[in-house]
């Protein structure tokens, strides 16, 4: 492996060729945008390791663990992790169950055997092979997608929900997740993608300039590694993703995304997200009425969290990337940096407005006591679910370079 003190990288966020220290314990970030390049306190591989094994363990006794249980009127039932899914299954709500098992535990699980494979190699001598190299990209990857953080708030607001209404009691399952989620965050906190590929080989780089666009140099950056490529590439020299993918950065793919997004968030907020049975009455409950119903029975906190992911999220991320793209042309110097803090404020949000389908997943799978107290999926929560995996997508395809084109040298 070639030692060396600097590793020349492309910001991804303005496109400008950059020398980013090795052994620096301070963050450095891209001096044209400020995005982070690399910097920060080295990791310890075998900390790292632990933490990820020991998250892996939980993740495997919350699935099969009681998680949550309520009574009423005599009436005692609990549910499992796995039966969020099970349930939304059981009423062909197939892709809503594939989505939630997904995203809370699948693939948080992938991403933590990833880091155990590539932290098992980090501690050997030999070479680094194309499988770390694999795993490396998809812990990249994989990384935006994991959501048992999101899950667990949504959790707790449903049982606010269901509190007026019967006894919940929480389960030894419910301590095991958030136990979960806590070593979960902590890995992904520790491990900085920049620190892995500084390990890389250094050679094959093509020849760049630092302090100048990359595409002015007849370059591109790497989605992955942020390496400098030459055009004619297929694949990345140091970490062998596909230089393709730099292609699904673009201002048509974004915009078609956002009015698919915008389009799906009228039966969204229109038809039931769920349907409520009370002693044989059955009343359907789109997503606003969620909301005044938990402001009217004095839970405002509550109440205002769900406004603010189902409503404002949505509708303000999808109005300010619209802005954003309507603005990209319009180069200004002064008012460049805001435009990507704004978009990155954005960008990271957007997964918090799951918080209303995991309310749905866990309503569904706990209350189930036929006509005495039941939770059934409604139809908006396909389509809101899609709304949000939209807006997150249009998110990942807006190229935040274009902020800087009219002003590069």
């Amino acid at each position: 492996m070639v030692v060396t003190t600097s590793n020349r990288c492309v910001c991804p966020d303005c496109d400008w060729v950059v020398d980013v220290p090795v052994t620096t314990t301070e963050v450095f970030k891209c001096p044209r945008c400020g995005h982070r390049l690399g910097g920060g306190a080295p990791v310890s591989e075998r900390h790292t390791l632990a933490l990820a094994l020991a998250a892996l363990i939980l993740a495997l006794v919350s699935l099969w663990l009681p998680f949550v249980g309520y009574s009423a009127s005599g009436v005692s039932q609990t549910m499992s992790l796995l039966d969020t899914s099970a349930e939304l299954l059981h009423f062909h709500e197939r892709l809503l169950a594939i989505l939630v098992l997904f995203t809370v535990w699948v693939v948080p699980v992938l991403y933590l055997l990833a880091i155990c494979w590539i932290f098992t190699r980090l501690l050997g001598s030999g070479p680094v092979g194309p499988v770390t190299l694999y795993f490396i990209r998809t812990v990249v990857q994989l990384r935006v997608w994991m959501m048992a953080d999101v899950f667990l708030l949504g959790a707790l607001v449903s049982l606010i929900k269901i509190s007026g209404l019967a006894a919940v009691e929480l389960a030894s399952g419910f301590y095991t997740f958030i136990a979960f989620v806590v070593l979960q965050l902590w890995v992904a906190n520790n491990v900085s993608r920049y620190q892995l590929w500084h390990r890389l080989p250094h050679q094959q780089a093509p020849q760049s300039e630092a302090g100048r666009a990359a595409h002015n140099q007849g370059l591109s950056g790497c989605v992955c590694c942020q390496a400098p490529n030459s055009r004619q590439h297929k694949k990345c020299w140091r970490c062998g993703e596909t230089l393709s993918l730099t292609r699904w950065r673009g201002w048509r793919l974004t915009l078609a995304l956002l009015i698919a997004a915008a389009l799906l968030l009228v039966p969204a907020h229109v038809l039931p997200v769920m349907e409520t049975t009370s002693f044989g009455r059955t009343q359907p409950n789109t997503i606003i009425g969620g909301v005044l119903e938990l402001w009217q029975g004095g839970d405002a906190p509550i109440a205002i969290i769900v406004f603010v992911a189902s409503l404002v999220i949505p509708v303000a991320k999808i109005l300010t990337l619209l802005v954003l793209l309507y603005v990209a042309e319009r180069g200004n110097d002064s008012t460049v940096k805001n435009r990507v803090v704004l978009y990155k404020v954005t960008d990271w949000i957007g997964r918090w407005s799951m918080i209303d389908i995991f309310v749905v997943a866990v309503l569904v799978a706990l209350v189930r006591s036929g006509q005495l107290m039941s939770v059934y999926p409604g139809n908006a929560a396909l389509a809101f679910a899609l709304t949000v995996i939209l807006t997150m997508l249009a998110a990942m395809t807006f190229d935040t370079r274009r902020f800087f084109m009219p002003t590069t040298k």
